[in-house]
């Protein structure tokens, strides 16, 4: 027997709970140790729960244990970055709960073991702490992306509220219900036992459900819908970051539905809410690129550059009032795989900067936003592979290449000639010695696919056992050609580089040894089918890098031919001439150089016959590739730095060609038969 100026352990516990309740509640978010203190509190809450549950449960003791249960996981909610899937802390709870009650179970569910709780037992005091439990385990749903189990919690507590005050809560109402706390009660006394109150549990769950339904709405493309719902969960307790990402979805979902300028103010307001919210601002800049307000975009671009350069994370103070453990972007977990949210790159701002002013021809500063890209894969902040959403954004040899481009547009030749160096040296490791480099036309484009315009479809065997490993083939054979196609690019882009500092010597040592790199890559057909020449061409013109190569090989032979004129060496010239023409019969620089090389050989009969017939032939060409360019264009670093074809040019020779007919015909309609369409 206790003597009766004795404690009980019951209230010995229960005075320790309140005490470290207090000392929580009057923590000011502004000490300098608070993630500490937190930390050492949480401890003190486990080791006063391993107490209690050190003895057997009681109907007396069930209330408090759980309460400090309660009090335990809020503080490891707000201590955790990522919140445990682990939930065992709350079944323990539920069945010692049950056990004091003398109820037996077999279901190991929380919801099951909740819902048997209401059936078979009446005392509300023991009721209210197991609901501080469901709604604890609501949130911890939430941080799952787990809504649904969320929405029938929130179905079963109208459901029950419904049959005990008799009123009835319709289900459009049922939100509402939870952020005006109907639903989520604090019972009295409550502030003294909990370290976070019902209320605020019901307005974070509002808050971060209201976000997660809006957020699904934008994914499945139902814009209005998801406008209205983000702007509720906007009213409720949001931090900065938070109502930040709100507004980012919500300007995100009216660009969609043709407001781009009420988008571009939303983007404002997530940006006044959190200058740290990278994606609104980045989507800001796609909405100038979407209206072609150029400065603006490249502005906004750089602005994010410049501020992921700058940011710490470590100084982002992000709490909504001093009361306030757990932060709801701690239970908004967006998947790594949207774009909408996600942290943005910083390398792919840098790209996007630097490739925006190589295409709006700003060739200084792109030229500049290149080389501080690639100097920043040496700071060792970078890896030499990484991944981003986009999969618009180019493999690194790719950005070098670019980068080259970027140089030679503004006449920085021996910086290109470095940063290509780089390139071939590296792919030089990677490529082994072999001769040939085989594409069998039956393992890249099988019979029943031939209409297929991807390696990855393409790849696919018919064969589920030999699935994983032909793709497995194909990707390694893919990834080889690639790296092949950046060696020859390096090398063209050298030997133009020495062209234009004219050293003919080095360019066609340069131009040759990308011809004889391309060269190895031999596309054959099968032996044992009747039309492979058939089967060639189709993979020719159905697989993108197949393109890139016949395009590279076009023009490294016409950088080729224009060095060996410089040298008066016309006929090797006019050989690389109509090589060029075999890579691409579409190209004007070839079929331009071939007929000044044929005229210098005074061959003008020949110049002009070859002339009338390139451009008849490529004429309906040109307007069938003008049609397919959205969807077969060629990567940035392909462009040709070659001296292009003028127009006046072009017009010079076709005049040339109409002008010869014209002397030597004897009849003025045959002239008028044979002259270019465009002089008619």
């Amino acid at each position: 027997m206790e003597s009766a100026g004795s404690k009980s352990c019951l209230e010995i516990w229960t005075e320790e709970n309140a005490k470290l309740v207090a000392e929580l509640k009057n923590i000011s978010t502004n000490t300098a140790k608070l993630t500490d203190i937190l930390r050492q509190n949480f401890v003190y809450f486990i080791k006063l729960l391993e107490k209690i549950q050190g003895l057997p449960p009681t109907i007396p003791s069930i209330p408090l244990e759980l309460t400090v249960l309660y009090n335990a996981i809020v503080l490891n909610i707000s201590l955790s970055d990522v919140v445990c899937n682990d939930d065992s802390l709350l079944l323990k709870g539920f069945t010692r709960g049950l056990e004091a009650y003398g109820k037996h179970f077999d279901e190991r569910g929380i919801l099951k073991l909740w819902e048997m709780t209401f059936r078979s037992i009446s005392d509300p005091t023991f009721i209210q702490t197991v609901d501080q439990l469901i709604y604890l385990q609501c949130l911890l749903w939430l941080s799952r992306n787990q809504l649904e189990d969320v929405e029938v919690v929130l179905h079963m507590l109208r459901e029950r509220s419904s049959s005990v005050s008799d009123v009835n809560i319709q289900h459009d109402d049922l939100w509402q219900c939870i952020k005006a706390g109907n639903l989520l009660k604090d019972s009295s006394g409550s502030h003294l036992l909990l370290v976070q109150s019902l209320s605020t549990i019901g307005k974070l769950m509002y808050t971060c459900a209201t976000f997660l339904r809006g957020f699904r709405k934008v994914e499945q493309g139902h814009y209005l819908e998801a406008i209205d719902i983000l702007q509720l969960a906007a009213e409720g307790l949001c931090s900065k970051r938070i109502l930040a990402e709100i507004y980012t979805l919500i300007g995100y979902s009216s660009v969609q539905t043709g407001k781009p300028q009420t988008g571009l103010q939303y983007f404002q307001w997530a940006l006044q809410a959190d200058i740290q919210c990278f994606p609104a601002l980045y989507h800001a800049a796609m909405v100038y690129r979407q209206l072609e307000m150029v400065e603006a975009e490249l502005e906004a671009l750089n602005h994010l550059s410049v501020l992921l350069e700058s940011w710490d994370q470590s100084k982002d103070a992000n709490h909504i009032e001093p009361q306030i453990l757990i932060q709801p972007e701690q239970l908004v977990r967006i998947p790594s795989t949207s774009q909408l949210l996600t942290s943005v790159n910083q390398v792919y701002v840098k790209h996007s900067l630097a490739r925006r002013c190589l295409q709006m021809r700003r060739t200084e500063d792109a030229a500049e936003h290149y080389l501080d890209l690639l100097a920043s894969f040496f700071e060792g902040s970078q890896k030499e592979v990484f991944l981003v959403a986009d999969s618009t954004v180019p493999r690194i040899p790719e950005m070098y290449l670019e980068a080259a481009v970027a140089l030679l547009q503004c006449q920085r030749y021996h910086d290109v000639i470095t940063i290509c160096e780089e390139i071939s040296c590296k792919m030089s490791t990677l490529l082994s010695e072999k001769l040939t480099y085989e594409i069998i036309v039956n393992e890249w484009l099988p019979k029943d696919s031939l209409e297929r315009t991807e390696i990855d479809m393409v790849c696919q065997s018919s064969h589920s056992d030999h699935l994983n490993q032909s793709q497995t083939h194909c990707a390694t054979k893919k990834e080889t050609l690639n790296y092949i196609l950046w060696m020859a690019t390096s090398f063209l882009y050298q030997a133009q580089a020495f062209a234009l500092l004219g050293n003919n010597k080095e360019s066609l040592t340069n131009f040759s040894r990308c011809i004889n790199l391309l060269l190895k890559v031999q596309v054959v057909g099968p032996t044992d089918s009747g039309e492979p020449n058939n089967q060639i061409d189709t993979l020719k013109e159905n697989i993108m890098e197949i393109k890139y190569l016949q395009k590279l090989k076009s023009l490294a032979f016409v950088g080729k031919g224009m060095q060996l004129t410089e040298r008066g060496q016309d006929r090797e010239a006019l050989q690389n001439f109509h090589l060029s023409l075999q890579a691409c019969s579409d190209s004007m620089e070839a079929a331009y150089n071939l007929v000044q090389v044929l005229l210098k050989l005074k061959r003008k009969n020949d110049a002009v016959s070859f002339w009338q017939k390139y451009y008849s032939s490529t004429k309906a060409a040109a307007e069938k590739m003008q049609q397919e360019s959205g969807s077969q264009k060629f990567p940035l670093f392909l462009i040709s730095h070659l001296k292009e074809v003028s127009t006046a040019e072009e017009e010079a020779i076709s005049k040339m060609v109409h002008a010869h007919y014209t002397h030597h015909s004897k009849e003025k309609s045959t002239a008028d038969f044979l002259r270019p369409m465009s002089y008619l």
